[in-house]
């Protein structure tokens, strides 16, 4: 019998200006198993409420208003404040490739590769508090890569290093960025500081061009550069077996030659990122590229893109909807396939083997 190659899943928009409603609805329906993944190593491997709370008062104190609403809705409980927190989470390891590139306008691009099995497929308009943002979100009170209506878009790439240590999740790192950040030199001045719990790659690009990335990872201090390309690689880092996993060096040295060639337009560019090595299909493994994300911050844009298909929406037009997906997998799914919520569990995770 042959394995299934195709996996439905369903994008969805949301709508909601500070936590409410919609945003428990959505908790609610994904606490179950954010739960047990959260919990998967034991509770005593997860840092305390108090813990988590002292260390969002002393890096994130801005955000401590959006946290307790966030609590409330989720009903308070111990487990769903230090999960929100994002504090010491258990360690992910995801692919990602992402690059600036300037030619009349400026355009954030970046793929995010990584598992369907675990993944929300969650884009929000939201305004938690001084800023709109539009964002792909992830553990409810973070983002895996978004914009502000000021026109600053961040995204994040794994840097492919096996340390982890005592930190904050990138995600909710990116959330504080879009909340409190109006361009690339205030984002910088405003996670100076911040631990984070591994090894990421954290792309910046303001409407005025302006653009950095930050290297980051546990226990050390974040290098800022001018880089323009970020894939799973850090200067002073290696994991050698997931760097030759992920294609991690063929995938920069293919996005170094088309933003160096400057033969694109700021759309065709992002349509490079549909093609391998940047797109890639193992999704049962771990390895697929789940979407493509174009942000646009001088036309206060995104596009979510896939190999046949296109979404747009922007700060003046944003709808809440439903988008089908297929992710085709050439080699097939496991015959028990689940999605999310059935697998998102403390047992065995797909994921990348080496």
């Amino acid at each position: 019998m042959s394995l299934s190659t195709h996996m439905d899943f369903s994008f969805r928009s949301l709508i909601e200006g500070k936590p409410g409603p919609v945003w428990q609805r959505e908790f609610q329906a994904l606490w179950p198993a954010y739960r047990r993944w959260f919990l998967r190593d034991g509770e005593r491997d997860r840092p305390t409420y108090l813990e988590s709370l002292q260390a969002l008062e002393k890096y994130m104190p801005r955000l401590l208003p959006t946290y307790e609403a966030m609590v409330e809705l989720a009903g308070g409980g111990d487990h769903a404040a230090r999960f929100l927190a994002q504090y010491c989470p258990p360690p992910l390891f995801r692919g990602c490739s992402q690059a600036v590139y300037v030619q009349g306008e400026p355009v954030l691009v970046r793929n995010y590769d990584y598992c369907p099995y675990v993944f929300d497929g969650l884009v929000m308009k939201s305004h938690f508090d001084q800023r709109s943002v539009i964002a792909m979100i992830d553990c409810m009170s973070g983002v895996l890569d978004g914009m502000n209506e000021d026109g600053l878009a961040v995204s994040m790439s794994f840097g492919g290093r096996d340390e982890f240590g005592k930190g904050f999740g990138i995600t909710i790192l990116l959330r504080y960025i879009l909340e409190y950040a109006t361009n690339v030199k205030e984002a910088i001045e405003l996670v100076k500081g911040i631990p984070v719990h591994g090894a990421y790659n954290v792309t910046l690009l303001d409407r005025n061009a302006n653009h950095a990335t930050l290297t980051i990872a546990a226990d050390e201090t974040t290098l800022v550069t001018n880089a323009a390309i970020a894939t799973n690689q850090q200067p002073g880092g290696s994991w050698p077996k997931y760097q030759e996993r992920v294609q991690s060096a063929r995938r920069f040295e293919y996005l170094t030659d088309v933003v160096n060639q400057s033969a694109h337009s700021v759309d065709s560019f992002a349509q490079q990122f549909l093609h391998p090595p940047l797109f890639n299909t193992e999704f049962a493994k771990g390895f697929g590229t789940l979407y493509t994300a174009a942000y646009y911050p001088q036309r206060g844009e995104c596009q979510i893109l896939w190999p046949h298909h296109s979404w747009r929406c922007s700060f003046e037009d944003f709808v809440e909807t439903e988008y089908p997906m297929s992710f085709v997998d050439p080699q097939g799914y496991p015959e028990r396939s689940q999605r999310y919520a059935e697998v998102y569990t403390s047992g065995h995770l797909p994921g990348l083997t080496f």
